[in-house]
């Protein structure tokens, strides 16, 4: 995992409620979009709008977009201040 990669996660992890994240380079013309909610929703559910988010960003530059892989991981009930208990989503992808 990437340093700067890491340090996304990191910020969205300590946003909170919910955020998107935007678009980040990784490797070989690939792309990361990262995503988590306090909300009790699912990680397939997070993984599901960040691909949408993915499409509108290749959509933006005449493409369409290819998912390469992704994780995701469910929030746990507990105290919504606790970064592990959020919604984690990240969908790596490219523009073809």
């Amino acid at each position: 995992m990437s340093l700067r990669f890491a340090a996304c996660l990191a910020a969205l992890a300590l946003a909170g409620c919910g955020s998107r994240s935007f678009v980040m380079p990784a490797h070989d013309g690939a792309f990361w979009v990262t995503g988590s909610s306090a909300r009790l929703s699912t990680g397939a559910q997070e993984k599901a709008r960040l691909v949408k988010d993915a499409g509108a960003y290749c959509k933006r530059r005449g493409k369409s977009a290819v998912v390469i892989a992704s994780s995701e991981n469910d929030a746990k009930p507990g105290t919504l201040a606790a970064p592990g208990k959020l919604t984690r989503a990240t969908v790596e992808f490219r523009c073809q």
